[in-house]
């Protein structure tokens, strides 16, 4: 368990950091909202990137009871969505400042966020097995290799959370989200709660593109 001060200056730094942006926010500004010094500000953490090390991983990990939601349903898009929805907390609770700096973070240090560790590697075949599950039964129409797609979702999923951190949240991600994973597994048409309604907030970043430029 955290020290409460520990914890108390990480929650107040992360709140000005999604507030004025992690380099609008100083060491200074950290230990006056939190009500310590500097001294034992660094008796608890190197720095402020040392702050943010609570985001670096996302959180795969899954409790009894989400796994159990996940094995008993019946509707594999249902059961992708659970999985999906563990990292659309993750980026709602990050917020955007936050997710930007861990994208500026792993691209000048590799810390590890995007690596498939043994815990994605398990994720992954538990997408596997649901989308193998979801073209038996005909919900899913897409027939490519299941392991393909489990990996392209899990691209769709990390494009769109950071599109989403640098045009600042201009879009709703999680509609997108889904919207594009509806389409990528092709799924079928009862089994969709997306429109491409959903997906205009997207679009509408792209102006210069016109929904006649993508007909053929």
């Amino acid at each position: 368990m955290d020290n409460p001060t520990k914890k108390l200056i990480r929650e107040t730094a992360t709140r000005l950091f999604r507030e004025k942006s992690f380099e609008n926010v100083t060491l200074n500004d950290i230990c006056r909202a939190s009500g310590v010094n500097k001294h034992t500000f660094y008796y608890y953490y190197k720095s402020k990137d040392d702050l943010l090390k609570h985001y670096y991983f996302f959180p795969w990990h899954l409790s009894a009871a989400e796994a159990t939601a996940i094995l008993t349903s019946d509707n594999c898009m249902e059961q992708i969505w659970l999985l999906v929805q563990k990292y659309i907390d993750y980026v709602n609770t990050a917020g955007v400042q936050i997710v930007r700096q861990i994208l500026i973070k792993n691209l000048t240090e590799d810390v590890g966020t995007f690596r498939v560790g043994d815990e994605m590697k398990e994720i992954l075949r538990l997408e596997y097995t649901i989308i193998k599950k979801g073209q038996e039964r005909g919900q899913f129409r897409n027939k490519a290799n299941p392991m393909v797609l489990a990996i392209l979702m899990i691209q769709v999923m990390y494009s769109n959370g950071l599109l989403w951190a640098i045009f600042q949240g201009d879009f709703n991600a999680e509609k997108c989200i889904r919207f594009f994973l509806e389409n990528l597994f092709d799924v079928e048409d009862s089994y969709r709660t997306t429109s491409e309604k959903d997906f205009k907030s997207f679009s509408s970043l792209f102006p210069d593109f016109k929904k006649e430029d993508f007909q053929s």
